[in-house]
């Protein structure tokens, strides 16, 4: 008999708290309905601040992101043209090396009636130099 009052009586206990967090849950979004977005002057004059402040903040962080963004384009372009004008710095090279060859140059000036050497030249000394 007293388990059967006992469990009577937990029962009641559980029933209460259960009465208990229904009606703070009922407060809760009592309070949650009654919340306006109506902000009176003085309120925001209090909030003006802050407000300036993040949106000077996001400003400058979005004019950020543009720089970074155009500086990284800015770097790919300057990247890719480095690249052409080392090709054409090299093939050039490659050219004037070419062209210049002993064999190369003595082709070029046979056309023009110069013939290449073949004996060294004579070497004339001064005699009062010695």
């Amino acid at each position: 008999m007293n388990k059967f009052r006992e469990n009577i009586q937990t029962k009641e206990i559980k029933e209460t708290e259960g009465a208990d967090k229904i009606a703070q849950a009922d407060e809760v979004l009592k309070k949650a309905g009654d919340f306006t977005f109506f902000i009176s002057k003085d309120g925001l004059s209090k909030l003006m601040p802050p407000l300036i402040m993040g949106v000077a903040v996001m400003t400058v962080y979005i004019s950020l992101s543009h720089f970074h963004v155009k500086s990284l384009k800015e770097k790919d372009d300057l990247s890719k043209e480095l690249n052409e004008l080392r090709s054409e710095y090299i093939s050039a090279k490659s050219y004037l090396m070419k062209r210049s060859n002993q064999s190369e140059v003595a082709h070029r000036l046979e056309a023009e009636g110069v013939k290449e050497l073949r004996t060294p030249p004579n070497i004339i000394e001064k005699e009062g130099n010695k």
